[in-house]
């Protein structure tokens, strides 16, 4: 084997090696003042200082021979860490790692780790749960946890009612001992004083407590906790589904409640409460539960929860809000009854004004635009996010609030922005109308416009306005189409009066019909959530005018449909209710009215209810009107709830049914039949 130049003088430093006839040595040192030459021919040195190898954990000194010594000296090495090994000194290499600390014993049924506090290793039993027991394949160990990977699985634990698991290890599955889980009530509730993040679960949980924004049959859990001075608080609790979080001060009794509030996740948030004990009740229909509690130094609230506290935003920019622990003090035409902060600027000239508002959760959020402090409405916009622009408001002082929704309280951005006058873009307003016109399709966008037109069916989204004329009495059928989203429609005689809305309708497209409309001009106007492109087309035909029909609540009395069809209006409020369906509108137990058909020949027949008043159901029976003779139903087939039936019909006896939804649906009714060739 042949030694590197720093091994041998490493040995040479350690057993004196040399030439036999040297000087005589003894323990490595020779007698002073001796005069010897190098060993091995090593390099003579004078002082400590000519012996400098370069290696950090060797010490290097020149012996009483005169000759460099480099010894090792691990402990220059240890960098006082046990689990990542003992570290070693290479003569030429220096400090080199030493092999890490495994601690692994080789046995399955123990956890083994390095616990560098203790600088040993720690070998525990089996418990990948962490719920104190042992894994039940490590005999050795009386393991006794039939699923050591869920903690609310094992011998020990209570068998918990509904939730299709053998809890307790004992291979029956919520046998008749079964009860509810931890924290089920309030004679057991979680403390969670300390804050922080807990599993849950409310598999199992009975509904046992009511609060005011969750409804009935909601399985609950119980928390608690005790502060010792004013804090800020936020509890959010997230489960499978929507989930409910409201805090009281007596545990289980509704009218001590603060606060409630749902959503994915439910919150409740607190600016300052103050000293005491609380609980809170967490509940969704049952499954696993993540609850998180932070406590906070306490923030007072904001000026301008109140108009007379507005903040002047007159220099325009971007503004943080909350809306935590605010009031709801203003009523607008499009919010929600949530709690709102209060906002003024002042112009000097006309200007365009935009407004602008996300919340921190995307939740919709709403703003009001007024004159004065709950004064003149001018502008009422919402959305996830609300934007809204305003041209050319005059000069003056005006006020705005930013509302958020009833059942969650957001943190939220605004911006405003003012810009040089502009005109509104054509069909924005009442003012500026798009032309409609019979037999030709439109395109039109709802991303530059603004909610200015109130719709019956829609719910405050961007509306674009249309104008048709018609120069006599005629029907008229309108069809807008996205590509997509959904799409509200109006038709209406007077543009900016609700009240003279004719037929609001919506869907994918959207489709109104309007029969016998008179001579003159008319407005459609559309509506989206979203602010897109869209295709309209209006076509004209002759007038029908529709039969009017009573005295037929039943397939004995029903009214009798002559062979070319036709047009029939009537009403089936205060009728009977007859009928019931197998296959559509949830039974449609409404009160119904009957007509019959009977045809010599066969014949393609087209039913549909479309321009009725509510939402109706249409059945069809062959022979009577008994549940078995049904052969067809429909409920949402035609414009808006109104119902649709197509089918080719062979000779024989046919009776319609005009019904509604469910067990109450009634109104006035528009029914028509079209017999055609097969």
């Amino acid at each position: 084997m042949r030694l590197s130049s720093g091994a041998l003088l490493l040995l040479c430093a350690t057993f004196a090696c040399g030439d036999d006839d040297g000087p005589a040595r003894d323990g490595g040192m020779v007698d002073a003042g001796t005069d010897v030459g190098p060993v091995d021919g090593g390099p003579r040195c004078a002082s400590d200082d000519e012996c400098d190898d370069g290696v950090d954990c060797t010490r290097d000194f020149c012996n009483a021979e005169s000759m460099c010594v480099h010894t090792v000296d691990p402990a220059q090495c240890d960098d006082g860490i046990f689990c990542n090994g003992r570290e070693v000194c290479d003569p030429e290499m220096g400090c080199q790692e030493g092999v890490r600390e495994s601690c692994n014993d080789s046995d399955i049924c123990t956890i083994d780790r390095c616990d560098e506090d203790a600088k040993t290793c720690v070998r525990e039993p089996r418990d990948l749960d962490g719920d104190g027991e042992a894994d039940f394949f490590c005999p050795d160990l009386d393991g006794t946890d039939c699923n050591d990977n869920d903690p609310r699985i094992g011998a020990t634990i209570r068998e918990i009612c509904d939730d299709d698991k053998d809890n307790d290890c004992d291979t029956r599955i919520d046998e008749a001992d079964c009860g509810a889980p931890a924290h089920d009530a309030c004679d057991d509730p979680l403390d969670v004083s300390g804050g922080g993040i807990f599993d849950l679960s409310s598999l199992g949980a009975v509904a046992d407590y009511r609060t005011s924004c969750s409804p009935s049959g909601r399985r609950d859990l119980v928390l608690t906790f005790t502060l010792e001075e004013p804090q800020s608080v936020t509890i959010r609790a997230e489960g499978t589904s929507l989930t409910y979080v409201a805090l009281q001060t007596e545990c289980g009794v509704m009218s001590s409640e603060r606060q409630c509030a749902s959503g994915f996740p439910g919150e409740v948030r607190t600016r300052s409460l103050d000293a005491g004990t609380y609980f809170v009740i967490v509940a969704d229909i049952g499954g696993e539960v993540v609850v998180e509690v932070v406590f906070d130094e306490p923030v007072p609230p904001p000026a301008n929860d109140v108009c007379a506290g507005a903040i002047d935003v007159s220099e325009g920019g971007s503004f943080a809000g909350s809306l935590v622990d605010v009031a709801n003090d203003a009523t607008t035409t499009c919010a929600f009854g949530g709690p709102e902060l209060f906002y003024t600027f002042t112009l000097e000239e006309e200007r365009d004004v935009s407004l602008s508002a996300v919340s921190s959760t995307g939740d919709s959020m709403a703003v009001g635009l007024s004159t004065t402090c709950f004064g003149t409405e001018l502008r009422c916009a919402r959305g996830a996010p609300v934007a809204t622009r305003v041209h050319r408001l005059p000069a003056g002082t005006y006020f705005f609030s930013v509302e958020g929704s009833a059942s969650r309280e957001v943190d939220f951005t605004l911006d405003v922005r003012f810009d040089d006058p502009t005109d509104p873009p054509d069909g924005d307003t009442c003012g500026n109308p798009l032309t409609l016109v019979a037999g030709e399709t439109s395109t039109a966008t709802l991303a530059d416009k603004q909610d200015d037109v109130a719709v019956s069916c829609s719910f405050f989204f961007r509306d674009a306005v249309h104008r048709f004329v018609l120069d006599e009495r005629s029907d008229v059928s309108i069809e807008a189409d996205a590509g997509g989203p959904f799409v509200y429609v109006s038709v209406r005689s007077t543009c900016d009066d609700v009240g003279s809305e004719l037929r609001c309708t919506s869907g994918n497209p959207g489709r109104a019909r309007v029969r016998n409309l008179p001579a003159g001009e008319h407005f459609v106007v559309v509506e989206s959530f979203s602010g897109t492109g869209y295709e309209l087309s209006l076509d004209v035909s002759p007038p029908t005018v529709p039969t009017p029909v009573s005295g037929n609540d039943n397939c004995l009395s029903a009214y009798v449909i002559p062979p070319t069809g036709g047009v029939f209006t009537g009403t089936t409020a205060g009728a009977l209710a007859d009928y019931t369906t197998r296959t559509c509108g949830s039974n449609a137990g409404s009160p119904d009215v009957a007509f019959v058909l009977m045809l010599t020949e066969r014949r393609r027949v087209i039913a549909n209810t479309s321009g009725s008043s509510y939402d109706t159901v249409l059945h069809l029976h062959t022979g009577s009107c008994a549940s078995g003779a049904e052969v067809a139903c429909d409920d949402d087939g035609a414009d808006g709830s109104t119902s649709f039936l197509e089918r080719v019909l062979e000779p024989g006896t046919h009776f319609f049914v005009v019904d509604g939804f469910g067990m109450s649906s009634a109104g006035d009714y528009v029914f028509e039949v079209e017999v055609l060739a097969p």
